[in-house]
């Protein structure tokens, strides 16, 4: 008989440890067959001001991180742990920083369709690897017909407030929470974990869970 563990992930589609984590604490679950793991991606914006239409990535880069030198260094260091974990970014090719939001109405359609992890994914694929801008309509609009949740209520769907305040509340809630940036694992309810941990610390809480 299968234990159930259920994982509660703070995340932002625009956020390339939250990429990086998800293919770590993927990667650990290889070691309990006798478990299942369930995820639960809840919205968290990197930038809750950014305008609607997004911004320049290179005018973003250097104001958030106080000039191009220093976006650099960093970006360097994120492609080099990404490597380590067979993400190969291609920031160069990101032309726009997107507003986040549109894309956790997406995920929040597929959380009603149980498909959120695989849509996730897609999402940090398209604009991590392929530089599409996920603030964009269309391109979430082709996301959710890969996966087979589109139907003629998508688009209006995602440009309505619907959910809109549920939304903004768990964010609110995980601020309150005092999650200050993600990703952040919270396992069963117990356990809450920061940042892209190395896989042996999502291992370690596992086998608590099994005691």
């Amino acid at each position: 008989m299968k234990t159930d563990i259920i994982i509660d992930v703070y995340s932002d589609t625009i956020c390339p440890w939250c990429y990086i984590g998800l293919k770590k604490i993927k990667s650990s679950f290889e070691n309990f067959s006798n478990i299942k793991f369930s995820f639960i991606w809840r919205p968290f914006q990197l930038n809750p001001d950014m305008p609607l239409v997004g911004m320049n990535r290179h005018q973003y880069l250097e104001m958030k991180f106080n000039g191009k030198e220093n976006a650099k260094k960093i970006y360097k260091s994120i492609h080099k742990e990404g490597l380590k974990n067979n993400i190969n970014f291609q920031f160069d090719k990101i032309l726009i920083t997107p507003n986040s939001f549109a894309s956790h109405k997406l995920l929040a359609l597929a959380h009603k369709l149980n498909k959120q992890t695989e849509v996730v994914e897609s999402l940090f694929y398209e604009y991590f690897i392929k530089g599409m801008n996920i603030g964009n309509l269309d391109v979430l609009t082709e996301i959710a017909k890969q996966h087979k949740i589109h139907d003629d209520f998508t688009e209006d769907y995602i440009n309505s407030s619907k959910d809109n305040k549920n939304l903004l509340s768990e964010e609110k809630y995980a601020r309150q929470l005092g999650i200050k940036g993600v990703p952040c694992f919270i396992i069963n309810k117990e356990f809450i974990l920061f940042g892209a941990q190395d896989k042996e610390n999502f291992i370690n809480i596992f086998k608590k869970l099994m005691k």
